[in-house]
């Protein structure tokens, strides 16, 4: 089994919503590279050096926190060089991400019943 991570998701100064996850999976893409093979029998590499990340995970969050979600998500989200941002992200070991200014581009919720719901959720960073 994976380690738990727990990601803080900031939507505006202050207010949060708080995941806790073992199945977090980060994947870098550098955007506008290209790898060219040449007559010559070189390979070159263009790479302005742009990248950009997607943080994909679930997590079983509670009925009042999915209701937030689900309100800042189908309101007119102001995005802007602070918000919305995953706030930080703990790693096993204390390890951490801050201040990662981000999209929610996927959110498929599934009720659990008891008040709660597993969310599916991929966050994709909107700044390089």
């Amino acid at each position: 089994m994976a380690d738990e991570a727990q990601i803080i998701y900031e939507y505006v100064n202050g207010s949060t919503i708080s995941f806790k996850t073992n199945d977090l999976s980060i994947t870098y893409n550098r955007l506008f590279m290209t790898v060219t093979s040449r007559p010559d029998g070189n390979i070159y590499v263009d790479d302005p050096g742009k990248a950009q990340r997607d943080f994909t995970f679930s997590s079983i969050i509670s009925g009042a926190n999915m209701n937030t979600l689900n309100t800042v998500q189908t309101a007119a989200i102001t995005y802007d060089a602070t918000y919305p941002r995953i706030q930080k992200i703990y790693f096993a070991g204390g390890t951490t991400l801050t201040n990662i200014e981000i999209a929610i581009t996927s959110l498929v919720a599934k009720d659990m019943g008891n008040g709660f719901w597993q969310v599916n959720i991929t966050m994709t960073e909107y700044t390089a």
